[in-house]
């Protein structure tokens, strides 16, 4: 078991239930296709008012994407041809020189729970999701529902620094979990948790139904970036500030036979359960290459993204100032 480095007693048990094996399906993205600073979910059509995000999924998604139909006409670098689903994250970011540059991404992915009762409804066509906080600047502040963690995978990470990331280098990827709703109400969309926690779910809240349940599990990769490792604060921040106030977005892009295929898969208790459609089989690799959809608004530069949302520096949001590097591999 990794050493984790979890923000509350409360979120570390939920992170040992939620490493713990149940059947599920996921899909995989080897890196982001864009950076950019927007974000359809929380400020639609705006350019000047979002951190800088990750992107995965449909390239099709612009600051003004509202509907899986508009997804569903992109192309998708996900491992699975009908999910065209777009999800996104705060970009992570180590300090090169003078700027700060994205963190390399290992491996996203997606996985979706099948785990304690079979799923009542599929997720909805056009349903918006968010899981955490980007407000948050300290581990109290962070929504509890959201499972969040941060740690070292396979190796030793310390206990957090005050910033909540490890406080010595990791040996091999640095990972983050982050748990979505999985109730809706098919009629209002609107999304909730169920009772409990993962691997301990009770029932959804009144009005809504089960549905599968969204995680995403992204690895980085500091190795080459930061390749003297750290000792103390770690050398990382996201573009909106310290690790409690990292969170995830999704609009669902899965086509509907698919995502009607995932509801019954629910009903195995296999450890993996394939999510197959009309439109190709789960683990088929894109056929296209995914680009920007609206390359002539936003941008991908982190100061850019600082200076249009005149905010002078991100440490105001809660990030503290790394202290001197050591060598620990």
């Amino acid at each position: 078991m990794p050493s984790t480095t979890s923000f509350s007693a409360a979120l570390l048990i939920g992170g040992f239930a939620g490493r713990v094996a149940h059947a599920y399906t996921q899909v995989n993205v080897a890196s982001p296709f864009m950076y950019k600073n927007i974000d359809p979910i929380v400020f639609p059509g705006q350019y000047n008012k979002s951190h800088l995000h990750s992107f995965y999924g449909s390239d099709a998604v612009t600051a003004s994407t509202t509907t899986s139909a508009q997804l569903q006409a992109g192309c998708t670098n996900v491992e699975n041809p009908n999910d065209l689903s777009v999800y996104w994250t705060p970009t992570l970011l180590y300090q090169n020189g003078e700027s700060w540059d994205p963190v390399p991404v290992v491996r996203f992915s997606a996985y979706y729970s099948l785990g304690d009762n079979k799923a009542e409804v599929p997720i909805p066509q056009n349903l918006q999701m968010v899981a955490g906080l980007s407000s948050a600047t300290t581990a109290d502040a962070m929504p509890t529902e959201a499972h969040i963690e941060w740690f070292c995978e396979n190796s030793e990470g310390g206990p957090a620094d005050e910033n909540g990331f490890p406080s010595s280098t990791c040996a091999t990827h640095l990972q983050q979990l982050l748990y979505f709703p999985n109730c809706v109400n098919v009629d209002t969309l609107e999304t909730g948790y169920k009772a409990g926690e993962p691997g301990n779910y009770k029932a959804c809240p009144t009005g809504m139904k089960a549905m599968p349940q969204l995680r995403f599990s992204i690895r980085y990769d500091l190795r080459k970036v930061v390749p003297n490792g750290w000792s103390g604060t770690a050398p990382v921040k996201l573009a909106c500030g310290n690790a409690f106030c990292t969170h995830g977005d999704f609009i669902n892009g899965w086509t509907e036979d698919a995502a009607q295929n995932m509801v019954e898969t629910t009903s195995t208790k296999t450890k993996f359960a394939a999510v197959n459609g009309g439109l190709g089989s789960d683990g088929e690799k894109p056929t296209c290459t995914s680009a920007d959809a609206d390359p002539d608004h936003g941008t991908s530069d982190y100061a850019e993204s600082v200076a249009a949302m005149s905010k002078r520096s991100i440490p105001a949001f809660g990030w503290t100032s790394r202290n001197r590097m050591a060598r620990t591999y």
